[in-house]
């Protein structure tokens, strides 16, 4: 963990007024850690848990405070437009993932800040929707500023708890077969390791669980980029930020077109934090399947391990 990790820690249990309670936007601890926060510039890259599970995709605390987002053109359909019923939109959504749970999902998430260049993450997982004991296949490529950093692919067996964006140390996939390219050193991986890459906030059965739990809201329909959706929006709290994620479906399919999750500190109402993700579902032809696997880029050398893993 770095610094700034342990101080989060420290902050936020000194924050909290005793066992169940929330903490107290306007404590000493919680000023101190969050401005920090704010001021912190240091590690532009999202970067990945590193402990026996690594969950891609988590949000960057340490980042400076978004200062854009991908641009959408989202309008409203009309006064005359029906607003779908939360019932309805679970059940075409949950019908929708149930018919792609065998293809691949493609998403690539962007993220912008006030300083520092911009970070895309690119991910691939496979099957979308693994049942338990399947294998599953996720590669998760990072970029900064457009130029490439690392390149990792992830092959485990799932369980109940591999899709969550956290487990305790005795959940989860125990071993993976890990594939990793890292373009600083111009070297490459194979091995297998008990650090398990898993797809974390990438993980396309995170939407479906919201969905499925009826706890949304759904806004409307509208036309992102020209193409009919379904907006629905929801919020989480975790002591004192929230994230509030808005998610459209194609209004006809009713897959998943795009997701933007903002995460704001109570204090002051501060935005940290701004990501855009959009989805693509691939079938599992051969050539799509390839996609799972990291490119070798010529001259690089293979190593005996990697240094994440």
């Amino acid at each position: 963990m770095t610094p700034l990790d342990d101080d989060l820690l420290t902050a936020l249990r000194a924050a909290r007024p005793g066992l169940g309670c929330q903490p107290s936007a306007t404590s000493p601890e919680a000023t101190a850690i969050l401005t920090r926060i704010l001021q912190d510039h240091h590690d532009p890259v999202p970067h990945v848990i590193r402990r026996r599970l690594l969950l891609a995709g988590l949000p960057a605390m340490a980042g400076a405070v978004a200062a854009a987002v991908l641009v959408a053109s989202v309008t409203s359909s009309g006064p005359g437009s029906t607003r779908p019923t939360v019932s309805s939109v679970r059940t075409a959504v949950l019908d929708a993932f149930e018919r792609d749970s065998g293809d691949i999902v493609y998403s690539t998430r962007t993220i912008r800040r006030s300083k520092g260049p911009v970070v895309t993450q690119q991910a691939w997982t496979y099957p979308g929707f693994p049942a338990v004991g399947e294998q599953v296949r996720f590669r998760l490529f990072q970029l900064q500023g457009g130029v490439p950093v690392e390149d990792t692919e992830s092959i485990y067996i799932a369980d109940a708890a591999s899709t969550g964006l956290t487990q305790s140390t005795t959940e989860g996939p125990k071993v993976a077969e890990i594939i990793d390219v890292e373009y600083a050193t111009r070297t490459w991986s194979r091995q297998q390791s008990s650090s398990v890459l898993l797809a974390g906030r990438f993980s396309p059965s995170l939407i479906r669980d919201q969905v499925a739990s009826g706890g949304f809201t759904v806004v409307g329909t509208v036309r992102l980029d020209g193409r009919q959706a379904v907006e629905v929006t929801w919020s989480r709290s975790h002591g004192p930020l929230t994230v509030t994620t808005t998610l459209w479906v194609d209004a006809r399919t009713y897959q998943p077109l795009r997701s933007v999750a903002t995460t704001r500190a109570a204090l002051h109402d501060m935005l940290l934090e701004t990501d855009t993700t959009q989805y693509q579902i691939l079938s599992a032809t051969p050539p799509n399947r390839d996609l799972l696997t990291p490119p070798i880029p010529a001259g690089f050398t293979r190593t005996a391990g990697s240094p994440h893993f």
